[in-house]
């Protein structure tokens, strides 16, 4: 088929050759089928846009071009042809390497002469930019973390989820709120404040920015919300854009973003484009219906002989165009995609995308110009408030205090300057991190559990939003973080963006805090049940002694008197001597030199004693203080002192397990039933005696564990074993 538009012959040479460059010179994709829905011509732009040449689609039924999700809403507009009708509408078509094209369709039907159908012909134009700008606006909104809603008619139009999770309803439940409930959200006494604010911007004051407030959670809670407002307009009326940053933590810390010139001035006033063309000296020959209305001359006819300073531009605009004519005519070259400022009729000022063709007459001379353009004004305020926005969340991003990273699973793809402090690498150092650099950055205890959270937040499974983990700084020096997880869609990438924030000392607070209301109730157990234990002890003993006649009786009595304060003693200076274990430092110590220290000191107070010894493991080097000994002690003393067979067996192992070392305790004394193996530990209950608990504390002071099984498996009665595990120092387990 040719590939040109239809009924040539109603055309003279000049129209035909003028209607063939126009459509070349669209910007926008031109397309013409037959009353069978072939294509028998299609321009340039048409062709680059669903990536063919023009061969390949003129002949070829339009049918092909699309899916079958498409071919209802086209068949459907075709149909109107057939009756008469023009209509706009989106559809989505399929390109040659498989790409979908987001259009809208600006189609009309060819009337003969006789009024009969012969086909139709339709302007196509490209909104891929627009629906990019969109998902990227509404990206930067959803998975915003700070708050973001629009305020109109004093009710809530919009909200994003960090706004709907910051006052704990849902996003559906704020929209459907009047203004009294929206205002019920407020903290009472914080209403008069933006009551007043409020008023304030109605009369015209400066606001002052940022201010803040509270909110009242649905659960009662109270969040303080630092605002930052604006004016917008939002569907078409004035609306109050406000952004929310949870600032209740730094709060509490405190006190605590359109084939014959009928067809061509059709063709011309249908499409949204604006069109032109001029002679040799720049003087206007003709123009479509939206030309002329944005030009101020009302009609198209109005416009022949003017120039561009008879028109709504302003001078400056007006020399510009006149350059861009002249220079086309000069080098006899196309201008393509000028983007330039246009003062319009209404006195709106515009951004216009312009294309300026030279046109040649029979002889290929240029007797002047055709230019289209379309209005960018729309696109360039996205783009441009989209800049704006991007600008502010890194800005907020570089400056806050909390970690934030953004990462999938192969690859860092951004940390702020929390995080490079937080791990304590250089910029340089983490841009030349591979993703299982990056993953040994995370203690090795919580990588796998880490790694399984986010495939899991990328692939869209539902997690818990906070999780607790820690890092490894490049020091050595291990630093607990809380974080909060979100998924984001990053350079075309699903990845996953993490706010960290550090919370060892926090930690380290708690457990000081838990050791010591466990001290305390320790220390309580002590007098009311040890020490009372041993004082009635000592008073039942002193008043038998004194009814006592027989020296050999007195004699007794006052033996288990001594043994009863001597017990006394050693409560009290067991007590005493783990007072200062939080405040000593740890050093590398050898566990192996310990053991045998504390057995052979043992061994000299209680020789009855049969102690087995095996020692797998040599310069078994841990971080531990001085009270290593008092804690195999403890527990070694613990095997002998309830042991009441007169052949006392105790079996001491060392061997290495899990980065670490395990001390095995073993005894053939009575055992240990599983009832209480549990809860042996739990001050709570008391179990266990002061010697086992000052073991446990030691044991969560080195970051180990201590635990009790039989010594037989699965009979308690032969004997009790305690497994003591110490991790090795981290400069060893990395070596």
């Amino acid at each position: 088929m040719s590939n040109t538009p239809p009924n040539p012959d109603h055309q003279t040479h000049t129209e035909l050759l003028s209607t063939r460059m126009l459509l070349d010179a669209l910007n926008d994709a031109f397309g013409i089928i037959n009353s069978e829905g072939v294509f028998t011509y299609v321009n340039q732009r048409f062709a680059d846009l669903l990536q063919y040449s023009v061969d390949e689609m003129v002949g070829y039924s339009i049918t092909n071009f699309v899916d079958d999700e498409n071919l209802f809403v086209l068949q459907n507009n075709i149909r109107k042809r057939h009756e008469g009708l023009s209509s706009q509408y989106e559809l989505e078509w399929k390109a040659k390497n498989g790409k979908r094209v987001q259009t809208i369709v600006s189609g009309s039907p060819l009337i003969d002469e006789k009024g009969n159908h012969q086909g139709s012909f339709a302007v196509v134009t490209d909104i891929s930019w627009r629906i990019a700008i969109e998902k990227k606006y509404k990206l930067l909104s959803e998975h915003s973390l700070q708050g973001l809603a629009i305020i109109q008619n004093s009710k809530y139009v919009y909200a994003n989820p960090a706004f709907a999770f910051m006052v704990g309803y849902t996003v559906d439940e704020i929209i459907a709120m009047s203004s009294e409930e929206g205002w019920e959200l407020i903290h009472p006494d914080d209403r008069k404040y933006l009551f007043g604010l409020f008023s304030d911007r109605r009369s015209g004051k400066k606001i002052p920015m940022p201010y803040e407030y509270r909110f009242v959670r649905r659960d009662g809670a109270i969040r303080w919300v630092q605002e930052f407002s604006s004016e917008i307009e939002y569907q078409g009326s004035n609306a109050l854009q406000i952004l929310l940053i949870d600032v209740t933590e730094a709060k509490l810390a405190e006190a605590k973003l359109r084939a014959s010139q009928e067809m061509l001035q059709t063709v011309m006033n249908t499409i949204p484009q604006y069109v032109f063309w001029k002679d040799f000296d720049s003087v206007y020959l003709g123009c479509n219906e939206n030309f002329a209305l944005v030009a101020g001359v009302d009609s198209p006819d109005n416009i022949v002989g003017k120039t561009d300073f008879d028109l709504a531009w302003r001078d400056v605009e007006a020399e510009l165009f006149r350059a861009l004519d002249k220079e086309v005519i000069r080098t006899n070259q196309p201008q393509i995609n000028v983007v330039c400022p246009q003062r319009q009729a209404d006195d709106r000022n515009a951004w216009i995308e312009i294309n300026v063709v030279p046109l040649h007459d029979d002889d290929e001379k240029v007797i002047g110009v055709l230019g289209t353009y379309h209005d960018i004004t729309e696109k360039r305020i996205a783009e441009d408030n989209l800049t704006r926005s991007e600008e502010k969340y890194r800005s907020l991003a570089e400056q806050s205090v909390q970690g934030i990273t953004i990462l999938t699973t192969d690859e860092l793809l951004y940390y702020n300057p929390a995080f490079k402090e937080l791990v304590g690498y250089s910029d340089k150092e983490l841009s030349e991190m591979n993703a299982e650099d990056i993953w040994e950055l995370v203690h090795p205890d919580d990588r796998d559990e880490l790694r399984k959270r986010m495939e899991d937040k990328i692939a869209g499974r539902p997690i818990a939003p906070r999780y607790e983990y820690r890092f490894m700084r490049k020091n050595g020096d291990i630093r607990w973080v809380e974080s909060f997880t979100s998924r984001v869609e990053y350079g075309g990438t699903s990845a996953v963006q993490t706010v960290i924030m550090d919370i060892t000392d926090r930690r380290i607070g708690e457990r000081e805090l838990r050791i010591a209301k466990d001290r305390a109730l320790l220390y309580l157990d002590l007098m009311g049940h040890d020490l009372t234990q041993q004082l009635q002890v000592i008073l039942n003993s002193a008043a038998l002694m004194k009814s006592a006649v027989d020296e050999l009786n007195k004699e007794s009595f006052m033996k288990v008197i001594g043994d009863a304060v001597r017990r006394c003693a050693r409560i009290i200076e067991e007590a005493k001597a783990t007072e200062q274990l939080l405040a000593i430092p740890t050093r590398k110590r050898k566990l192996d030199e310990a053991i045998e220290l504390t057995i052979k000191a043992l061994s000299k107070s209680s020789e009855s004693i049969n102690f087995e010894i095996a020692l797998d493991s040599r310069d078994a080097v841990v971080e531990a203080d001085d009270f290593l000994e008092l804690l195999l002690s403890n527990i070694l003393m613990n095997a002998i002192e309830h042991n009441q067979k007169e052949e006392k067996k105790v079996w001491v192992e060392l061997k290495e397990a899990d980065e670490g070392y395990i001390v095995a305790i073993a005894d053939n004394g009575k055992g240990i039933p599983d009832s209480v193996k549990a809860t042996l530990f739990d001050t709570s209950r008391r179990y266990g005696g002061l010697g086992l608990h000052t073991a446990h504390y030691i044991v969560e002071k080195y970051n180990g564990r201590i635990e009790v099984h039989n010594r037989v498996k699965d009979d308690y009665t032969l004997g009790a074993e305690f497994r003591i595990w110490l991790p090795k120092p981290q400069n060893l387990v990395d070596n």
